[in-house]
Protein backbone atom coordinates (compact mmCIF):
# COMPACT_ATOMS: atom_id res chain seq x y z
CA UNK A 1 0.00 0.00 0.00
CA UNK A 2 1.34 3.41 -0.85
CA UNK A 3 0.85 6.73 0.90
CA UNK A 4 1.55 10.32 0.14
CA UNK A 5 4.98 11.21 1.41
CA UNK A 6 4.10 14.30 3.47
CA UNK A 7 0.71 13.83 5.12
CA UNK A 8 -1.65 11.25 6.53
CA UNK A 9 -5.37 11.76 7.02
CA UNK A 10 -6.87 11.13 10.45
CA UNK A 11 -10.39 11.10 11.82
CA UNK A 12 -9.21 13.24 14.74
CA UNK A 13 -6.82 15.53 12.84
CA UNK A 14 -7.58 16.16 9.15
CA UNK A 15 -3.91 16.59 8.19
CA UNK A 16 -0.87 15.40 10.13
CA UNK A 17 2.61 16.38 8.99
CA UNK A 18 4.31 13.06 9.57
CA UNK A 19 7.08 13.30 6.99
CA UNK A 20 9.62 15.95 6.03
CA UNK A 21 8.17 18.16 3.33
CA UNK A 22 10.67 18.74 0.51
CA UNK A 23 10.73 22.21 -0.98
CA UNK A 24 10.36 20.99 -4.53
CA UNK A 25 10.27 17.51 -6.03
CA UNK A 26 11.97 16.73 -9.32
CA UNK A 27 12.99 13.35 -10.74
CA UNK A 28 16.57 14.19 -9.78
CA UNK A 29 15.72 15.18 -6.18
CA UNK A 30 13.55 12.19 -5.29
CA UNK A 31 15.33 9.66 -3.05
CA UNK A 32 16.23 6.24 -4.45
CA UNK A 33 15.18 4.49 -1.24
CA UNK A 34 11.66 3.28 -0.44
CA UNK A 35 10.87 2.92 3.27
CA UNK A 36 8.60 -0.02 4.05
CA UNK A 37 6.74 -0.31 7.37
CA UNK A 38 4.88 -3.26 8.85
CA UNK A 39 2.69 -3.36 11.98
CA UNK A 40 2.50 -6.85 13.52
CA UNK A 41 1.54 -8.67 16.70
CA UNK A 42 4.38 -10.92 17.76
CA UNK A 43 3.29 -14.07 19.64
CA UNK A 44 5.38 -15.55 22.49
CA UNK A 45 8.23 -17.95 21.77
CA UNK A 46 6.17 -21.04 22.63
CA UNK A 47 3.65 -20.18 19.90
CA UNK A 48 6.40 -19.35 17.40
CA UNK A 49 8.07 -22.69 18.11
CA UNK A 50 4.85 -24.56 17.45
CA UNK A 51 4.37 -22.82 14.10
CA UNK A 52 8.01 -23.42 13.15
CA UNK A 53 7.60 -27.11 13.96
CA UNK A 54 4.64 -27.30 11.56
CA UNK A 55 6.66 -25.49 8.89
CA UNK A 56 9.45 -28.07 9.16
CA UNK A 57 6.97 -30.94 8.94
CA UNK A 58 5.54 -29.45 5.74
CA UNK A 59 9.00 -28.80 4.35
CA UNK A 60 9.94 -32.45 4.88
CA UNK A 61 6.73 -33.69 3.26
CA UNK A 62 6.19 -31.36 0.31
CA UNK A 63 8.94 -28.74 0.40
CA UNK A 64 8.47 -25.06 1.26
CA UNK A 65 9.98 -21.93 -0.18
CA UNK A 66 12.80 -20.35 1.83
CA UNK A 67 10.48 -17.47 2.67
CA UNK A 68 7.83 -19.80 4.07
CA UNK A 69 10.30 -21.93 5.98
CA UNK A 70 12.27 -19.12 7.58
CA UNK A 71 9.71 -16.34 8.03
CA UNK A 72 9.13 -15.42 11.68
CA UNK A 73 5.58 -16.30 12.82
CA UNK A 74 3.44 -13.21 13.41
CA UNK A 75 -0.07 -11.78 13.12
CA UNK A 76 -0.15 -9.08 10.46
CA UNK A 77 -1.93 -5.79 11.10
CA UNK A 78 -1.04 -3.63 8.11
CA UNK A 79 1.86 -2.44 6.00
CA UNK A 80 2.62 0.64 3.94
CA UNK A 81 5.55 2.22 2.14
CA UNK A 82 6.69 5.74 1.44
CA UNK A 83 9.58 7.60 -0.16
CA UNK A 84 10.29 9.39 3.11
CA UNK A 85 10.94 7.95 6.59
CA UNK A 86 8.33 8.49 9.28
CA UNK A 87 9.15 11.23 11.77
CA UNK A 88 8.70 11.79 15.50
CA UNK A 89 5.21 13.17 14.99
CA UNK A 90 4.14 9.91 13.37
CA UNK A 91 5.51 7.89 16.29
CA UNK A 92 3.72 10.13 18.81
CA UNK A 93 0.38 9.81 17.03
CA UNK A 94 0.71 6.03 16.69
CA UNK A 95 1.65 5.69 20.35
CA UNK A 96 -1.40 7.77 21.29
CA UNK A 97 -3.63 5.55 19.16
CA UNK A 98 -2.46 2.35 20.83
CA UNK A 99 -2.42 3.85 24.32
CA UNK A 100 -6.21 4.03 24.02
CA UNK A 101 -6.48 0.28 23.32
CA UNK A 102 -6.19 -2.05 26.31
CA UNK A 103 -4.18 -5.27 26.40
CA UNK A 104 -6.28 -8.21 25.29
CA UNK A 105 -6.21 -11.99 25.03
CA UNK A 106 -5.44 -13.66 21.71
CA UNK A 107 -6.89 -17.16 21.33
CA UNK A 108 -5.52 -19.41 18.60
CA UNK A 109 -7.51 -22.50 17.77
CA UNK A 110 -7.63 -24.77 14.74
CA UNK A 111 -6.75 -24.21 11.10
CA UNK A 112 -8.23 -22.66 7.99
CA UNK A 113 -6.96 -21.62 4.58
CA UNK A 114 -7.23 -18.84 2.04
CA UNK A 115 -7.82 -19.72 -1.61
CA UNK A 116 -5.75 -17.73 -4.12
CA UNK A 117 -7.52 -18.20 -7.41
CA UNK A 118 -6.84 -21.56 -9.03
CA UNK A 119 -3.12 -21.72 -8.29
CA UNK A 120 -2.38 -21.71 -4.55
CA UNK A 121 -3.59 -21.61 -0.95
CA UNK A 122 -2.38 -20.23 2.39
CA UNK A 123 -2.71 -22.33 5.55
CA UNK A 124 -3.15 -20.44 8.80
CA UNK A 125 -4.12 -20.76 12.45
CA UNK A 126 -7.54 -19.28 13.26
CA UNK A 127 -8.19 -16.64 15.91
CA UNK A 128 -11.24 -17.34 18.05
CA UNK A 129 -12.00 -13.67 18.76
CA UNK A 130 -10.36 -11.03 16.60
CA UNK A 131 -12.49 -7.93 17.24
CA UNK A 132 -9.66 -5.98 18.93
CA UNK A 133 -7.27 -6.78 16.10
CA UNK A 134 -9.84 -5.71 13.51
CA UNK A 135 -10.28 -2.45 15.45
CA UNK A 136 -6.54 -1.76 15.36
CA UNK A 137 -6.47 -2.55 11.65
CA UNK A 138 -9.29 -0.09 11.02
CA UNK A 139 -7.79 2.65 13.22
CA UNK A 140 -4.41 2.38 11.49
CA UNK A 141 -6.01 2.67 8.07
CA UNK A 142 -8.04 5.67 9.20
CA UNK A 143 -4.88 7.29 10.55
CA UNK A 144 -3.01 6.80 7.30
CA UNK A 145 -5.98 7.81 5.16
CA UNK A 146 -6.18 4.39 3.51
CA UNK A 147 -9.29 2.52 2.44
CA UNK A 148 -10.34 -0.18 4.89
CA UNK A 149 -10.55 -3.52 3.12
CA UNK A 150 -11.88 -6.90 4.17
CA UNK A 151 -9.51 -8.32 6.78
CA UNK A 152 -9.24 -11.74 8.43
CA UNK A 153 -6.69 -11.71 11.29
CA UNK A 154 -4.65 -14.92 11.23
CA UNK A 155 -1.33 -16.55 12.05
CA UNK A 156 0.14 -17.88 8.81
CA UNK A 157 1.85 -21.25 8.69
CA UNK A 158 2.59 -21.52 4.95
CA UNK A 159 1.68 -18.92 2.34
CA UNK A 160 0.74 -19.45 -1.32
CA UNK A 161 1.32 -23.21 -1.35
CA UNK A 162 0.96 -24.58 -4.89
CA UNK A 163 -2.49 -26.11 -5.32
CA UNK A 164 -0.95 -29.51 -6.13
CA UNK A 165 0.59 -29.63 -2.62
CA UNK A 166 -2.30 -28.17 -0.67
CA UNK A 167 -4.34 -31.29 0.08
CA UNK A 168 -1.41 -33.20 1.52
CA UNK A 169 -0.16 -30.12 3.39
CA UNK A 170 -3.50 -29.38 5.03
CA UNK A 171 -3.98 -33.02 6.08
CA UNK A 172 -0.54 -33.01 7.73
CA UNK A 173 -1.24 -29.80 9.63
CA UNK A 174 -4.65 -30.99 10.87
CA UNK A 175 -3.03 -34.00 12.56
CA UNK A 176 -1.53 -31.59 15.10
CA UNK A 177 -3.87 -29.70 17.40
CA UNK A 178 -3.33 -25.98 17.85
CA UNK A 179 -4.93 -24.47 20.95
CA UNK A 180 -2.90 -21.61 22.41
CA UNK A 181 -3.56 -18.22 23.96
CA UNK A 182 -1.52 -15.23 25.03
CA UNK A 183 -2.01 -11.63 26.13
CA UNK A 184 -1.20 -8.99 23.52
CA UNK A 185 0.56 -6.16 25.37
CA UNK A 186 2.47 -4.55 22.50
CA UNK A 187 2.32 -3.96 18.77
CA UNK A 188 5.60 -4.15 16.87
CA UNK A 189 6.47 -1.70 14.09
CA UNK A 190 9.04 -3.04 11.64
CA UNK A 191 11.00 -1.08 9.05
CA UNK A 192 13.09 -2.02 6.05
CA UNK A 193 14.54 -0.21 3.06
CA UNK A 194 14.13 -1.00 -0.61
CA UNK A 195 17.09 0.37 -2.56
CA UNK A 196 17.45 -0.06 -6.33
CA UNK A 197 14.93 -2.91 -6.23
CA UNK A 198 16.72 -4.81 -3.45
CA UNK A 199 14.84 -5.24 -0.16
CA UNK A 200 16.78 -5.22 3.08
CA UNK A 201 15.84 -7.15 6.21
CA UNK A 202 13.12 -5.87 8.50
CA UNK A 203 14.30 -4.39 11.80
CA UNK A 204 12.27 -3.51 14.85
CA UNK A 205 11.67 0.23 14.79
CA UNK A 206 9.38 0.41 17.83
CA UNK A 207 7.61 -1.79 20.37
CA UNK A 208 4.39 0.12 21.04
CA UNK A 209 2.72 -0.58 24.38
CA UNK A 210 -1.02 -0.95 24.75
CA UNK A 211 -2.91 0.38 27.77
CA UNK A 212 -2.66 -1.84 30.86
Amino acid sequence: MNTKHNTFASAKEPQLSLFPDPVKETPESLPDTVHQYFFIISPPDAVKSKVKSLKHKLNTAVGLSDHNLHSVPHISLMSFHTMWPVNDRFMQVVQQLFSEIHCFEVKLHGYEHFVHGSSSDTIYVKLSDSDKIKLMYQELHNLLGLRVRSFVPHLAIAQTIPRANFGKSFSIVKKHSFDEEFVCETVTLLERKLQHGVAGKYRVLKEIKLAA
